[in-house]
């Protein structure tokens, strides 16, 4: 028989104006997987655009059509609006108006925002749920562009193939992507070897933050919004702190709490190493992702959040013990 998406004939039929959106705080995935989306669409004749409310880290700028990314909210309907790598549209964090909204994804739970989503919890990361499309649609308009663009979304939702989310597909993936003409040695380069000045000061005092809770279990950092102040960094460049308190031995779940604004809330990232499930923690405060990777925003003064933190990691890691226990 042969295959059929969804999604695909969803987005063959439209033929009127489409938006494509990401989550807000974007990251490689969901810049990645939008960025390839758009360029296909527009190779075959689309009416679409791209919006997001946050700006795209400078890590991600040489990704081909970057600068075409609007900002949310934009006053004008669309007649579909397609949020990519996301648990749901209100991820979005801005108002998106359509007439019909459409998932694609690789979280696990969420929102689903119509019978046509596409959303695979077992895939490495969305660009690959976004390249079967792709190849399912026509393979031959999958340029070395495109292919840049789903790369960097592979590349950097596993961690550098680290995660656990890394599976026979992922390097499949990988080495047809490398079929297309990319570079995977430079894309790395330029995603991980390109910090400001400004970012290492930054890390210099976050990382000064750094505790060790349950017997060396737990590592946490946070970043006040003052430390980013004087150092003239940007929110965008603690992308990638944690994994500093993820590296210390005998660590199994790292977090960092990361102050907004308002002083009040707190955007909170948690890592594992694959023996807890991560989250399963973020789910408990409202957020989702994945088991090693998984994030949330919880309001509070900066030691209520952090105690609340330690509790659920805690608890997590004690259940996850009984569970061994009792198999």
């Amino acid at each position: 028989m042969e295959a059929v998406i969804p999604a695909v004939e969803r987005l063959k039929r439209e033929e009127g104006e489409i938006l494509l959106v990401t989550h807000h705080n974007p990251d490689g995935d969901g810049i990645g997987s939008m960025l390839a989306l758009y360029r296909f669409l527009k190779k075959k004749g689309k009416n679409v655009r791209m919006a997001m409310k946050d700006k795209a880290p400078h890590v991600y700028d040489f990704l081909p059509d970057i600068e075409r990314i609007e900002k949310l909210p934009i006053n004008h309907r669309f007649n579909l609006a397609v949020i990519l790598d996301a648990a749901g549209m209100y991820r979005a964090d801005a108002p998106v108006d359509a007439k019909e909204y459409l998932r694609i994804d690789h979280h696990i739970g969420g929102v689903f925002e119509s019978i046509n989503d596409y959303v695979d919890p077992y895939a490495a990361s969305t660009t690959v749920v976004v390249g079967r499309m792709l190849k399912e649609w026509d393979e031959e308009c999958i340029d070395k562009e495109i292919a840049t663009c789903l790369y960097t979304g592979l590349l950097t939702d596993t961690g550098s193939f680290k995660h656990n989310n890394v599976n026979e597909e992922a390097f499949e993936f990988a080495r047809y992507l490398t079929s297309k003409g990319i570079d995977p040695s430079q894309i790395a380069s330029l995603i991980f070897e390109r910090n400001k000045p400004s970012a290492i000061h930054l890390l210099q005092k976050v990382l000064s933050t750094l505790e060790l809770f349950y017997t060396g279990k737990i590592a946490s950092l946070v970043v006040k919004r003052d430390f980013i102040n004087k150092t003239g960094a940007d929110e965008e460049d603690t992308e990638g702190f944690v994994n500093f308190a993820r590296s210390i031995e005998g660590v199994e779940v790292a977090f960092i709490m990361i102050q907004k604004p308002d002083l009040e809330t707190w955007r909170v990232s948690l890592r594992g190493k694959g023996r807890i499930n991560v989250q399963k923690i973020a789910k408990r405060f409202g957020g989702g992702g994945h088991r090693d990777a998984a994030g949330c925003r919880i309001k509070g003064s900066e030691e209520e959040v952090k105690q609340k933190l330690i509790k659920a990691v805690k608890d997590e890691i004690d259940l996850q013990l009984k569970e061994k226990v009792n198999v």
